[in-house]
């Protein structure tokens, strides 16, 4: 597995891996190194069939600062500077993201603004820690969303509530973050509650687990006819059709006082 200068990925459980972003200095904001590092890691991961659950966090205080606004400075300085060339490469980590086909979970312990709250927002579960802190702030440097904010945050929380955050920029705090449903959780050690969770989800097999998210996914924009007579119907023909159905199902069965003959 790839670990690189500023992206770490551990192992720590088997069905598990962390990926943690490795810029404490700076928050972990995302700097040119960053946004070609984190794509080739997740692409990894993407291809390995033993993770069922990516945990994504960041090292020291903050979870990410979003964009490294030294090296966008930079950019946007050069006249030799493409940046239509430069966001082509700086989403490709959103991307990457969003095409895992494993449960993500966000562990996010300490600030996570712009590209940084698009990241833990891209993942299918966050949990935060009381430090911290959510922010759009796209607005306030005269941009709009980007990381797939515009989608995943009115998703999540309603349009209207969107709408006001990425107008006025506002950053929220955890307890805020709860009542609006963008977290699931608050706990004193955001990673080691992830960790508990993705031992619980990873005691599912792997492959139910790929459907799973599959099905939800393309599920999310038809109409309920077509999810139960086509998606859901193709997903669990196709996981019948598998030996984990019957193993898993006599488990179950026996554990709770029956037996499969």
């Amino acid at each position: 597995m790839t670990t690189t200068s500023v992206v770490r990925v551990e192992r720590p459980e088997p069905g598990i891996a962390v990926v943690t972003l490795d810029r404490p200095e700076s928050l972990n904001s995302l700097g040119r190194a960053s946004m070609e590092q984190l794509p080739l890691v997740l692409w990894e991961l993407a291809e390995d069939d033993d993770v069922s659950v990516v945990i994504l966090t960041g090292a020291g205080k903050g979870f990410c600062a979003g964009a490294d606004l030294a090296y966008l400075a930079q950019c946007v300085q050069d006249p030799d500077t493409d940046m239509g060339e430069i966001m082509r490469e700086a989403v490709q980590t959103a991307l990457a993201l969003a095409a895992l086909p494993q449960v993500t979970i966000a562990a996010v312990n300490g600030p996570a603004a712009g590209a940084g709250w698009g990241l833990a927002l891209g993942c299918d579960l966050r949990i935060a820690g009381p430090t911290a802190k959510f922010g759009a702030t796209f607005v306030r440097m005269g941009l709009g969303p980007d990381y797939g904010v515009a989608q995943t945050l009115p998703r999540i929380i309603g349009r209207e509530r969107a709408m006001e955050l990425l107008s006025t920029g506002r950053i929220i705090d955890a307890s805020e973050a709860l009542r609006l449903g963008a977290v699931l959780a608050i706990e004193d050690d955001p990673l080691a509650a992830a960790l508990e969770l993705a031992r619980s989800i990873a005691a599912a097999p792997g492959r139910a687990l790929r459907s799973l998210k599959r099905t939800l996914d393309l599920s999310s924009d038809r109409g309920i006819a077509t999810v139960i007579g086509e998606v859901e119907f193709d997903a669990q023909v196709e996981l019948f059709d598998h030996p984990d159905f019957l193993a898993g199902a006599a488990t179950w069965l026996t554990k709770h006082g029956a037996v499969v003959r």
